[in-house]
């Protein structure tokens, strides 16, 4: 089975989260996409914890196989222009996308740095990268997929790959990326996070089977591993043809980064 996987990353010094429990080198993920037949992933940062330069590095020695996608905090940023000229930077930069992550952050997704950052990423074309775990102690969120709804009304222009599908919530965020056509649901994390929920278990297997051509899937490298992954993939993929496995596995990025050239 071929892959592009949606969601890796790697450090500088292959530390993971300040600790050595992961190897997060950029060598260590070659080898893990080569042994699971990942012929191109997302190599993505995030804000404060990955840095970009990093990223966008280990993209340009190999453009064939990784599309860069820079962390952002539009919280830290002052106004709704710095927000609009650090995005124009980092795709002069080479970055095909943003990777926004409200909870590690700790800010809310509905406030208007994320909303601006959003729409001003579809302006420029970039993909954004949504971390769809909202959850965060001391800040009441709203209901996840309620989130994204008003997120793709704000920004209708952009286009978004929600990471993780909202977890256990997965069907109602279904209901709403299939209504609008710049959306994508990612099941990374969330196929290894909930493993042992029948309900959950039967839920992904209803999105492979139904809405093959909205979800894709990831490893979450360092965390997981590409095979680890696939094998994972393939016990929920019972059932589902062919064509809609190449789909999911990596038809669905290749259409969405279509536009990216990597040099």
């Amino acid at each position: 089975m071929k892959l592009f996987d949606s969601l890796t990353h790697v450090t500088r010094d292959g530390s993971w989260m300040g600790e050595r429990l992961y190897d997060a080198s950029l060598p260590r993920l070659l080898r893990e996409m080569d042994a699971g037949n990942a012929y191109r992933a997302c190599l993505v940062s995030i804000a404060d914890y990955v840095d970009n330069e990093v990223i966008i590095k280990s993209s340009r020695a190999y453009p064939d196989r990784f599309v860069p996608i820079a962390g952002l905090n539009p919280r830290v940023l002052p106004t709704t222009r710095r927000i609009e000229a650090v995005l124009k930077q980092l795709k002069a930069e080479g970055f095909a996308g943003i990777k926004l992550h409200p909870r590690l952050n700790g800010y809310d997704p509905l406030d208007a740095k994320c909303v601006a950052a959003i729409d001003a990423a579809g302006e420029q074309g970039l993909v954004v990268l949504l971390d769809t775990l909202f959850r965060q102690r001391g800040l009441a969120t709203k209901h996840a997929p309620d989130v994204i709804d008003c997120l793709a009304a704000a920004c209708p222009e952009t286009k978004m790959l929600l990471l993780h599908g909202t977890g256990p919530t997965m069907m109602d965020l279904y209901e709403i990326v299939r209504c609008n056509g710049n959306l994508m649901l990612d099941l990374s994390f969330t196929m290894m996070r909930y493993r042992g929920s029948s309900r959950l278990d039967a839920d992904m297997n209803f999105l492979f089977k139904s809405t093959d051509q909205l979800v894709t899937i990831g490893s979450d490298f360092p965390e997981c591993t590409p095979t680890t992954m696939l094998e994972r993939f393939a016990e929920l993929a019972q059932g589902v043809e062919p064509h809609r496995v190449d789909n999911i596995s990596h038809r669905n990025l290749d259409r969405l980064f279509a536009g990216f050239a990597g040099s």
